[in-house]
């Protein structure tokens, strides 16, 4: 079984009987505040997969969605012995396997749930979030950038490697027991 095939359920009310399930749709009606906890829960199973994917091993994760629908992607980057790697360059090929099979195979599917319940209650959509988790404090970090954002302009790939760049150069002065955020890099120069 997918780890993201439980996202897509929804709770059940205590009035509903227990044997109904159903999937988030165009038809459900949702509040702003329901469907940013739905994201917000999404992005910390995420976040748990992916730690779950590298046997824990991780000292911090990062993590970046694109929420284009023409090219939806997941692209995650580790920092492991004080080092930050990307995930496809890891050493360790089974890591590598159950990340690219389903993690980053999954973004597709959590776009579309994503794009769907935003749309749904009318609120812009996001072109990119960012989560960052730190392992020992266990502290973790969402930032969403809007569709209607300067950031949301700029191109992914010369962004997330600015973003791999700027975190390289802050987590040299930064304890792995503290609770801190590291910078967004280039999709929020200031917090």
């Amino acid at each position: 079984m997918n780890i993201f095939d439980k996202f897509f359920k929804k709770s059940l009310d205590a009035s509903e009987p227990k044997n109904k399930h159903y999937i988030y749709s165009s038809n459900s009606k949702l509040t702003l505040d329901e469907a940013q906890q739905f994201w917000k829960k999404m992005a910390q199973k995420l976040v748990v997969g992916v730690m779950n994917s590298v046997d824990y091993t991780a000292e911090r994760t990062f993590i970046l969605i694109s929420f284009n629908e023409k090219d939806p992607t997941i692209d995650i980057f580790f920092q492991m012995n004080g080092q930050l790697r990307m995930w496809n360059d890891l050493d360790n090929e089974a890591h590598k396997k159950v990340i690219s099979d389903n993690i980053v195979a999954q973004a597709p599917n959590i776009v579309k749930q994503v794009n769907c319940i935003y749309s749904n209650v009318d609120m812009t959509r996001l072109a990119y979030a960012q989560i960052q988790y730190e392992f020992e404090s266990k502290a973790w970090y969402l930032h969403d950038i809007t569709e209607d954002s300067i950031e949301s302009q700029l191109e992914k790939d010369p962004a997330f490697l600015k973003w791999f760049d700027d975190v390289s150069k802050s987590i040299d002065s930064l304890s792995l027991d503290g609770k801190h955020r590291i910078t967004w890099g280039p999709f929020k120069p200031e917090y």
